[in-house]
């Protein structure tokens, strides 16, 4: 088929965004060939001023403003709009900040700024690391063949080291399939590994039997990237904060209610919400709730798998700010998985590049982002869409390579990997 109008609803929103700039240039280029016509829905600013000739910007079932994407970028008038661009973060705006930055808090009524951007408090101290993850490797077999005889495997995390500190956030990112999310999963052991090993607040995760691992996992918790997923929605929403409490006998019903009802203010909800169904809430307010759950059993560790990159960019903002705050007030330690570079620049102490299973850089946040040293690094920060459509002409240096496969066979032995130190804690994996 042949059609004069496509209408491509958020098709990059969960992509990273090495593959979500091929997506854009084949849609581009199918534009140019066929002469069609595309309605792009997206959150995502930076894609709009690449893509849009024109935009229509929508709030609460109206639309508020419309025109060339030119205008709306550079002269918009309805504060909504404003404070949609002003909540896009920007890769390059941390150059110069040692330590994490909140995003702006927008009034969307006005488009004021409530509160401008600022540095949080370092809250990474000298103490030993709370999680220390060595040559960590992930296999998952692969049979084929009437009697299912192993014919090789998927290596999906391979020989992956790192620590994290309290009060730390360790960032990982690369592209789809790259190992992130089985990373964090292996850790927690929701997925088994197949070798390396664990330290986590004083667990040895590798070896313990499921009543202490039980335990274990009252120090590390996770939050996925859908809330509602993540959510029963037959439960009230009281009954889901409380649930894990409850089911760890950490006390009794009417300490979970009360402790419940903190964390749900906390994390800017009311208390009145408790009695409140998953579906009654927007998704921002969803991702808060699955947040305040998991801190009913005090985690030192969480793990945070592409928490915000199905959350539009105003509301991305309120959860990072929201992310940012706990961390100051309970010393949290966060392994922040995502493919959003420009919220990883903002939010992370340091950032680890996964490829094809394996960390090919690791360092702290400014080392990485100002001067990275590894082609694939260098790749994925090119990739970046840029939020001006003054930019739209610029070639991105985006690679049209297939992915590599992880899948090895029978036998294979990864080869040694060698690390040189480019600066203090800065490493990179050695290339040809």
């Amino acid at each position: 088929a042949k059609p004069k109008l496509l209408i491509a609803d958020e098709p990059t929103t969960a992509l990273d965004v090495t593959i979500q700039g091929q997506i854009l240039d084949l849609i581009k280029l199918l534009q140019e060939e066929e002469g069609m016509s595309v309605l792009f829905i997206t959150h995502d600013m930076g894609v709009v001023a690449e893509i849009a000739d024109r935009t229509l910007v929508m709030f609460r079932g109206e639309m508020v403003e419309s025109g060339t994407t030119d205008d709306i970028f550079n002269r918009g008038k309805h504060p909504y709009t404003r404070a949609l661009l002003s909540a896009v973060p920007k890769l390059g705006s941390m150059k110069g900040h040692d330590c994490p930055m909140r995003f702006p808090v927008i009034d969307i009524k006005t488009g004021d700024t409530i509160t401008e951007e600022q540095e949080v408090t370092d809250t990474v101290g000298a103490s030993r690391p709370i999680l220390e993850v060595k040559n960590l490797t992930t296999r998952f077999d692969i049979r084929a063949g009437l009697l299912g005889r192993k014919a090789g495997a998927v290596h999906a995390v391979e020989n992956v080291s790192f620590d994290l500190r309290p009060g730390e956030t360790l960032s990982l990112v690369g592209e789809s399939g790259c190992g992130k999310s089985t990373t964090g999963r292996s850790i927690t052991r929701l997925v088994e590994p197949t070798s390396g090993s664990i330290a986590l607040d004083g667990y040895n995760v590798m070896n313990l039997d499921s009543s202490t691992l039980r335990k274990m996992r009252r120090s590390i918790q996770m939050v996925f990237q859908d809330p509602f997923a993540s959510l029963d929605p037959r439960m009230s929403v009281g009954a889901a904060v409380m649930e894990p409490y409850l089911e760890h006998n950490l006390g009794s019903k009417q300490q979970a209610r009360e402790k419940a009802a903190d964390l749900l203010e906390r994390v800017g909800l009311s208390a009145d919400m408790m009695r409140r169904y998953p579906h009654e809430f927007s998704g921002g307010q969803r991702q808060r709730v699955a947040i305040a759950r998991t801190l009913m059993l005090d985690p030192k560790v969480i793990v945070a798998d592409e928490a915000v990159s199905a959350l539009d960019v105003s509301i991305k903002a309120q959860v990072c700010n929201l992310l940012l705050d706990l961390q100051q007030s309970f010393n949290l330690a966060y392994l922040f998985i995502s493919h959003d570079m420009a919220v990883v620049e903002r939010v992370s102490h340091r950032v680890a590049v996964m490829y094809l299973g394996e960390i090919v850089e690791i360092g702290p946040r400014q080392a990485v982002f100002e001067n990275p040293q590894h082609p694939y690094t260098k790749k994925l920060m090119a990739a970046v869409p840029v939020p001006d459509p003054a930019r739209r002409h610029i070639a991105r240096n985006i690679s049209s390579d297939e992915i590599k496969s992880p899948v090895r066979p029978l036998g294979f032995v990864p080869p040694k990997r060698v690390y040189r130190e480019i600066s203090d804690g800065h490493l990179v994996q050695a290339f040809d």
